[in-house]
């Protein structure tokens, strides 16, 4: 027989029940950390930032490691770049610079904590750093101004974020001059220097400016601009002495010398001519730009003279052993049957040799005298040549190929006063530096002699 359910028997189940499902629940557990914040960070230069952060609560774990991790991406970890702070673990601010960072560029940066093994991170912040400070540099007058060289200089007055590697000084013939034209190297640091500017070009604009080199880049200084000189060559021999060593001595017809103040050249062998020259190796560079050949000369008879016989003297140019172009004076012996005396006619003649004469200007007489004054001008590419400084011939600039200047002598005796030779600058463009000629010694030739007339 079936017992009837009752009602104790109902509340005996219901209690049965709630006490299963009670003691049946599984139990749960709540893991608690240390806290950490990312508070800010500030004072930002090209190379550092000041960084806070804040220990808000700790466990009763260990903490060995607090401070901040950096990167250059967001959320960075202490796997990258860590930076401890120092002091005992405590809840609190805690903070530092962190330095060596590189000029405009972004970071993020978070506080952590070490709570047991597991590392707790605050809020990425960023930041990115200011612009490099690079040195201060300062540019001295240029001075001392030649047709090639200057003097220049400045002053490092600060290094900036790094410091100075190299300064000195850079040029160049457009404005706006960098290191990677021109450039003087004189030493590191900060300070005064001094720099020679060489190998410069005449009469021309330069500007320059100081420098200084860090790691984080070049620093230029204010830009001065100046003209080199224009450089005009010139060779003055007033043949006081022999330094220029022109050939002297006696020759087989002939002899030379130099004394009081002259040149003498006396040479007879019929049906030739003697040439007396130096070498002047920048001859070829003066003749680029106008320039003036002038001598002074005296011509007499070296021997007996017949009637109607002529004595030659004059001076060359463009010359070696078998070229030249020559300008010459020739004086022709006559007397003067009424006053019964010996007279001279004088006359001249401008032409070339390159193993035959090729004639310029015909003989052209002219009221001649005891000394006579040759003088070859260049300018606005043509030649022009004076007598006694009176303009006699001109004619078109052709190219030197010859370095050799001097004197042709025939059957004479001449006595040179001096010999000059002067590049000008006829629109005094610039103030010029002179500089003297080189003169080497070429020796003497003999060439056939003139057709005589």
């Amino acid at each position: 027989m079936r017992k009837p359910f009752t009602v104790l028997s109902a509340i005996f189940l219901v209690s049965l029940t709630i006490w299963l499902t009670t003691t049946c629940k599984k139990e749960e557990y709540v893991i608690v950390y240390s806290k950490v914040s990312t508070v800010r960070v500030y004072n930002t230069t090209s190379t550092s930032v000041s960084v806070e952060g804040s220990i808000d609560s700790l466990t009763s774990a260990a903490h060995d490691e607090f401070g901040f991790c950096l990167d250059t991406v967001a959320n960075p970890t202490v796997y990258k770049q860590k930076l401890l702070a120092s002091g005992t673990v405590q809840v609190g601010s805690f903070g530092g610079s962190i330095t060596g960072l590189k000029p405009s560029k972004a970071y993020h940066v978070r506080a952590f904590i070490k709570d047991n093994k597991k590392y707790i991170y605050g809020r990425d912040l960023s930041f990115t750093t200011a612009a490099a400070t690079l040195p201060t540099v300062t540019t001295n007058t240029v001075d001392n101004i030649t047709a090639t060289t200057a003097l220049c200089g400045g002053n490092v007055t600060a290094e900036g974020d790094k410091p100075v590697i190299a300064k000195g000084v850079c040029f160049d013939t457009v404005a706006s001059p960098t290191i990677a034209k021109n450039r003087t190297i004189d030493g590191w640091g900060t300070g005064s220097f001094t720099s020679d500017l060489v190998s410069m070009l005449p009469n021309k604009t330069y500007y320059a400016k100081a420098y200084a080199i860090s790691e984080y880049g070049v620093a230029y200084g204010s830009q001065k601009s100046f003209t080199t000189k224009n450089l005009l060559y010139s060779f003055h021999d007033d043949y006081i002495d022999n330094s220029n060593k022109w050939d002297v001595g006696d020759f087989d017809g002939g002899t030379a010398s130099i004394a009081d103040g002259e040149y003498t050249i006396s040479y007879n062998v019929e049906g030739y001519l003697w040439l007396m020259f130096n070498k002047f190796p920048d001859f070829k560079s003066i003749a680029s730009k106008d320039f003036e050949i002038s001598t002074c000369i005296k011509i007499s008879t070296y021997g007996l003279v017949a009637i109607g016989s002529s004595i030659y003297g004059g001076l060359i140019w463009n010359t070696d052993d078998t070229h030249f172009r020559y300008f010459l004076i020739r004086k022709t012996y006559s007397r003067d049957l009424t006053l019964k005396s010996k007279s001279y006619t004088y006359s001249y003649q401008i032409g070339q040799y390159d193993g035959g004469y090729t004639t310029w200007l015909d003989y052209t007489t002219f009221a001649g005298k005891d000394s006579t004054k040759l003088t070859i001008k260049k300018a606005n590419s043509k030649l022009y040549f004076f007598v006694d400084d009176v303009q006699v011939y001109s004619r078109d600039y052709t190219t030197i190929s010859y370095d050799g200047l001097g004197f042709l002598v025939e059957d004479a005796t001449i006595k040179a006063d001096y010999l000059y030779i002067d590049q000008k600058d006829y629109k005094k463009s610039a103030d010029a530096e002179i500089i003297k000629l080189r003169s080497l010694p070429g020796g003497h030739s003999i060439i056939r002699s003139f057709v005589k007339k």
